[in-house]
């Protein structure tokens, strides 16, 4: 079942759209290559989901660049995490198979390096309307009419409820 997600126009922000492909990197204005694959590589190893396309973690990191762009110590904190991650292993962080990825997380999970960027990628991540309609949500419904003419009542996935007597 396909779901269309909406956000409440009220708070809805203008939506990043990234190439596919490599050439993603190039829309960001302050990380390099390498630093973005880190970072997206990092997201998806804090957060993985299966389904998911590769370009929401790469929007993730659009926002992170964002967030350097407009904060030199934002900057400076993401840039410490992908030395960290780098160095902790024989191979940069991107190489490393998804067991070394998360055990080189787990080492620098209490730097404020790693806690910025893992709070900041369940803000962005969760915060992605793609994300919603893959996890089934539909996500604002006031400015819709509300729920309960919008499929509140179809779940196919519970036993009908017993008849009246």
């Amino acid at each position: 079942m396909s779901v269309v997600a909406h956000k409440d126009p009220k708070l809805a922000g203008r939506a990043i759209e990234l190439p596919e492909g490599p050439e993603w990197v190039s829309a960001l204005r302050v990380f390099d290559g390498h630093v973005a694959e880190t970072l997206a590589s990092v997201a998806h190893t804090l957060y993985p989901h299966d389904g998911l396309p590769e370009r929401v973690y790469r929007r993730v990191v659009a926002q992170f660049d964002r967030m350097a762009a407009a904060s030199p110590n934002a900057a400076q904190m993401m840039a410490q995490l992908v030395d960290l991650v780098d160095e902790a292993m024989p191979l940069p962080f991107v190489e490393l198979s998804d067991g070394y990825r998360t055990e080189v997380l787990k080492r620098i999970e209490g730097t404020p390096a790693f806690r910025l960027v893992q709070r900041s990628t369940v803000r962005f991540l969760y915060d992605d309307i793609e994300v919603w309609q893959a996890f089934g949500y539909e996500g604002a419904s006031v400015h819709l009419g509300g729920y309960v003419k919008r499929g509140f009542d179809d779940l196919d996935w519970l036993p009908d409820p017993p008849a009246a007597s």
